[in-house]
């Protein structure tokens, strides 16, 4: 099952974030209702551009994103 590990206002956000993951051996998973990026605005202001993963790389995930925050 997928979980949402973070919310970003943009696609290419969530991009970078999901790169950063996958170079670190976790499969990620962007889920946006914005057309593909057609229509980033109205969307990104309300829900935002999701990045979901497994729930067996959850933990791993957070502290990934986390230690790129610092």
């Amino acid at each position: 099952m997928l979980n949402i590990i973070q919310s970003y206002p943009s696609r290419i956000e969530a991009s970078i974030a999901k790169g950063l993951l996958e170079s670190n051996g976790i499969q990620a998973h962007i889920s946006a209702d914005d057309a593909g990026g057609a229509y980033p605005y109205p969307f990104a202001t309300t829900v935002g551009v999701l990045l979901k993963v497994e729930d067996k790389d959850f933990e791993k995930a957070k502290e990934i994103l986390k230690s790129e925050t610092k």
